[in-house]
């Protein structure tokens, strides 16, 4: 299943890409702050053993904005990305394409690598 996770507080930029979404097929599943501590294969519902060793968010940890992208192949990303920017959305600087290596990471984990990458 295409899915793509958001995390954003912006209702209108929330709104405009959620009609992108419909528009390709895409089921858009929101992100919360409670899922900070999550491991991303525990948000995408998938069973994966872990070793324990997470780091977690220190208090007062706010989310960034986050878009991840779930079953997407790099055709289907391209044409999100297309439409997103033609429909002149702000930009979410962290976004991920959802990988065997980052599904054993916290959401916290993973948005610190995404602010590292970003830079």
């Amino acid at each position: 299943m295409k899915k793509i996770y958001l995390y954003v507080s912006d209702q209108e930029k929330k709104t405009a890409i959620t009609k992108i979404c419909r528009e390709q097929g895409i089921y858009l599943q929101d992100l919360s702050q409670k899922d900070v501590n999550r491991t991303v294969a525990a948000i995408c519902g998938m069973p994966m053993k872990t070793n324990g060793s997470h780091k977690t968010a220190p208090a007062m940890y706010m989310l960034p904005e986050l878009l991840l992208f779930y079953g997407i192949d790099d055709q289907e990303l391209d044409r999100f990305l297309e439409a997103y920017q033609a429909a002149g959305i702000a930009k979410i600087r962290r976004k991920a394409v959802i990988t065997p290596t980052n599904l054993g990471w916290t959401l916290y984990e993973l948005a610190e690598q995404l602010e590292i990458e970003s830079r």
